[in-house]
């Protein structure tokens, strides 16, 4: 599939014309967001593994060539935005912060401006928080990890089965399998065959 419809894609855009077509054709409207399980059940497991700063990922998407030298591993979990007033110095008493003292002290002109700062009091509990490893590492660390928790659970999963599918359950799911009901009701073999799998 990769290697017909990606260089069709990548030479026509059909994919893409295709989908946005098939998006506009649906009146889709943005309602209150379902909860999310999922996350739910998640989230205390991979927040102890990595948790990610989403203020450099929005600054990405939104297009700052800043935030590409940022580092995408949140650090800080806990921060605070303090502002002062500090002085400044301005080219000129035209440039001075409106509504704000401004002098001439030497051959300097000053103003006064505020000025947030943001203080890091807590750090993050993931256990990359303190690894001095670039985000590349960390990416191909976390990606050789899941792969591993993936193959083990696909290769637990199919030992379960296996053990699970012997003597009397065995002996059952081969006669629904095998099972053809008659003449009128014959289409019911399949959905009852889903059923057991289900089951």
């Amino acid at each position: 599939s990769v290697l017909v419809l990606l260089p069709l894609e990548v030479a026509s855009g059909f994919l893409y014309r295709l989908t946005d077509l098939v998006i506009k054709s649906f009146s889709i409207q943005t309602g209150a967001d379902a909860p999310d399980m999922l996350k739910v059940i998640t989230e205390p497991l991979t927040k102890n593994i990595i948790e990610l700063d989403t203020s450099v990922i929005r600054d990405i998407a939104t297009g700052n060539p800043a935030a590409r030298s940022r580092s995408l591993i949140k650090i800080w979990c806990k921060t605070q935005k303090v502002t002062n007033l500090v002085n400044i110095t301005v080219p000129g008493f035209a440039n001075c912060t409106p509504d704000a003292l401004c002098w001439e002290e030497g051959d300097k002109v000053w103003t006064q401006e505020n000025q947030t700062e943001t203080i890091n009091l807590e750090k993050c509990t993931h256990m990359f928080v303190f690894a001095d490893l670039p985000d590349l590492a960390v990416g191909l660390i976390l990606l050789a990890l899941s792969l591993l928790a993936l193959c083990t659970c696909l290769i637990l999963i199919v030992k379960l089965l296996n053990s699970m599918l012997k003597g009397q359950v065995a002996v059952v799911i081969k006669k629904v399998l095998n099972t053809d009901f008659p003449f009128p009701f014959a289409w019911l073999t399949g959905y009852l065959a889903i059923l057991v799998g289900a089951g």
